[in-house]
């Protein structure tokens, strides 16, 4: 059986539930509905799925082929252990931001040491510059290698269990994390950890391009002079600011000017839901509500469709209703461009296609950017309408209830 798109799509814009369910398994219509129709005006176009623009580039390209089909390629040989734990406790490290990097990128194995250098076929020998007869990794460097276990053991911080460091990265990184919890006796001194790492690497890049080479008690120094120079950066920063200036133009909805309407648009997208929603609020220049429209949708992929889809609703709905000069108001800068055509993007050109000549009907209208707070209306309708039961649109003409309270804070 041949079955064009054409056929299963109910009015040009939504697509027939009823044949899907008939003709795919649940699943795959689940993963059909994801793609939002153009509509009767758009034109078909390829879109390439790993650029946020859906224009191919060569560094999307390697990227495929390095993280996925590489990936696909290569059975796994070692089940690595969910690393999140420790990335949260590095984030939250009492430590600089740029030593928080530095141990993240360690724990992610992404620094270059010789074995890594080796590895990659950027360096001939994989060997430790301090220990020949051992690869240089990231463990080693750190922690195994005969100067890091020596400036270890002059450090205020134990070994584990009093032995020796492990050959995990993960095993050892979480005992300097949490050393201060397993080690209540040392006190401060337990937060050197982190900088006696950094000190570690520095150390040897010094070593290495620049010949200079420092003793496990300068390591030391060095490191204690760090963590004092970042306590006394945090106690500036926590001291008290300055009183802020008031506030004198807070960003509000602003009304039509004679004889235009306004219509404020916006799309919501949960994580946590299987829905998305889009909303819309039609005004005129005396602030009175004309008309209100919200609906959910199936979950699309991208966050920038589901603003389009709030926005080319509104207008094929006010095209209906012969209103003749219309302002769309959105609060994403990313769909005025695409609109207007500064920016473009394949994998939404169908749609964007669509409310190009959809508002060719009008006699005259302006897409326009505002901030959130001036779209607050629609952004409240947008967010109500994921927790709808079905796809149904649904319109307006008196508030609901649940969106009074925004509508009323832009009438003030």
């Amino acid at each position: 059986m041949i079955c064009k798109v054409v056929i299963l799509v109910a009015n040009g814009r939504d697509w027939n539930l009823d044949l899907l369910s008939s003709l795919f398994t649940e699943e795959t219509v689940k993963q059909i509905v994801q793609i939002r129709p153009g509509g009767r005006n758009s034109v078909d176009s390829f879109a390439w799925d790993y650029s946020v623009d859906g224009q191919y580039t060569v560094k999307s390209a390697y990227w495929v082929l390095m993280e996925v089909v590489k990936r696909k390629n290569q059975p796994q040989e070692v089940i690595q252990p969910n690393l999140n734990p420790i990335f949260q406790q590095i984030w939250k490290a009492d430590s600089s931001p740029k030593v928080q990097h530095f141990l993240w990128r360690c724990v992610s194995n992404c620094i270059s040491v010789a074995g890594n250098l080796h590895y990659r076929h950027l360096a001939k020998d994989g060997s430790c510059v301090r220990c020949p007869s051992q690869v240089e990794t990231v463990n080693h460097l750190l922690f195994k290698c005969s100067f890091a276990r020596l400036v270890w053991a002059i450090s205020p911080i134990p070994a584990p269990q009093g032995t020796d460091w492990s050959d995990s990265i993960y095993q050892n990184m979480y005992c300097i994390l949490n050393i201060t919890q397993t080690h209540p006796h040392l006190g401060d001194e337990g937060s050197i950890g982190p900088w006696i790492l950094w000190r570690l690497w520095k150390s040897r890049n010094d070593y290495i391009f620049k010949g200079k080479e420092y003793n496990a008690l300068q390591v030391i120094k060095k490191a204690k002079e760090d963590v004092e120079e970042w306590r006394m950066r945090k106690e500036k920063q926590s001291q008290p600011p300055k009183a802020p200036k008031p506030e004198t133009n807070k960003i509000k909805w602003v009304p039509p000017p004679l004889n235009w309407v306004k219509c404020n648009t916006d799309g919501a997208w949960s994580a946590a839901s299987t829905n998305c929603g889009i909303g819309w609020v039609l005004r005129d220049q005396g602030k009175k509500v004309l008309w209100m429209g919200a609906r959910a949708l199936p979950k699309v992929n991208k966050v920038l469709e589901v603003e389009m889809e709030g926005l080319r609703w509104a207008v094929m709905s006010l095209v209906r209703f012969n209103y003749r000069k219309v302002i769309f108001e959105t609060d994403s800068q990313q769909v005025v461009s695409l609109i207007r055509g500064v920016t473009s993007n394949n994998y939404l050109s169908p749609i964007i296609h669509d409310i190009q000549q959809l508002l060719q009907q009008l006699e005259d209208f302006k897409v326009v950017f505002t901030y959130r707070e001036g779209n607050q209306v629609a952004d409240r309708i947008a967010k109500e309408s994921i927790s709808f039961e079905n796809y149904d649109p649904k319109l307006y003409s008196i508030p609901p209830m649940w969106v009074k309270t925004c509508v009323e804070e832009d009438n003030m």
